[in-house]
């Protein structure tokens, strides 16, 4: 991985080159950032950036002793807002009058990105603390997470000096390649009563579409996943146009999240077998019994391969594994 090459086009500050910390510092650094996600109320405005893509999002979030309760909303292109209230997360397009809400597998957006207990991501990335940027007018530690294996992304953050707060995300290739970057362009950190009087509620909609049934065990199993993915939802969602339901299954090693698809082949005859790449996501297709089964995510090839190849059918009276 060339990845002095990476660190020279993304840092700020001449201590890129600095040796990973020790696993236990590395561990406390990432469970800070962490918790700060949680830990304060914050209202912004943040640029998501996708290969030639650009979008603007305004956030509010406030902690909650049940769960942060947090609202994305699209500021340009289609109505569309993401609402997460204690560990429930909705989506919804369109105006008022014909607003649809769906239910989301997964709650945590930017900057909300490591996972709950982050100190099990330093079995799988090198955590290196590099230089002090400023990013929506406060000063930011940039901290790089290199992966140890081909199975995962780095991630070049940019942290709050005094919450831990992230104001930066970047998502890299192993050639040192920007492939997603989040970046705070208003941020306020507000004292929780400040919080209460700013921040409308999030609110619940009214009506759901395709809404999704958790499920323990599926009509395939994964009998092999990449180091350190585990599965992390599994639910069934009804397909309307075709009567019939898909699987949805999402694996995870806390940072990086790969679905997998399982619906009823139209035809049995069918030879399915196909890949394809596109920036960030890659997408691998093949046929497994009566089933069609898509694997796809913002992942490298390798993770993608590895689980689409180790789909099997379930075993008769045996429940489904991870």
């Amino acid at each position: 991985m060339r990845w002095g090459a990476l660190l020279l086009g993304l840092l700020s500050a001449p201590g890129w080159a600095s040796d990973p910390l020790p696993a236990a510092e590395a561990a406390k650094l990432l469970q800070g950032i962490a918790d700060a996600s949680n830990r304060f109320a914050y209202e912004g405005v943040f640029v998501l950036q996708h290969g030639d893509r650009m979008q603007t999002l305004r956030i509010s979030s406030q902690p909650h002793p049940a769960g942060r309760e947090s609202r994305l909303v699209g500021m340009d292109g289609e109505v569309r807002e993401v609402r997460c209230t204690r560990g429930e997360s909705v989506t919804i397009q369109g105006g008022d009058g014909n607003a649809r809400a769906s239910k989301r597998v997964i709650s945590r957006h930017f900057p909300d990105l490591l996972p709950s207990d982050a100190r099990v991501l330093t079995e799988w990335y090198w955590v290196r603390q590099a230089g002090v940027d400023r990013v929506a007018g406060q000063d930011c530690r940039e901290i790089v997470l290199q992966p140890k294996d081909e199975y995962r992304w780095g991630h070049v953050l940019c942290v709050d000096q005094e919450t831990r707060l992230p104001l930066r995300a970047v998502l890299v290739d192993p050639k040192g390649q920007a492939l997603m970057r989040y970046t705070f362009a208003e941020l306020d950190i507000l004292p929780g009563e400040a919080a209460k009087a700013r921040m409308p509620p999030v609110g619940k909609p009214v009506r759901f579409t395709d809404a999704p049934k958790a499920i323990q065990a599926g009509a395939v199993e994964v009998r092999q996943l990449p180091p350190g993915f585990t599965r992390v939802a599994a639910v069934k969602r009804p397909l309307s146009h075709r009567g019939t339901e898909v699987e949805h299954w999402v694996f995870s090693d806390g940072l990086t999240h790969v679905s997998m698809f399982v619906e009823p082949l139209s035809r049995p005859d069918v030879t399915l077998k196909g890949a394809s790449h596109k920036g960030m996501v890659n997408l691998l297709t093949r046929r497994v019994g009566a089933y069609q089964i898509t694997v796809l995510g913002d992942a490298p090839r390798p993770t993608v391969e590895l689980i689409a190849r180790g789909v099997d059918l379930a075993s008769p009276g045996q429940p489904g594994r991870p």
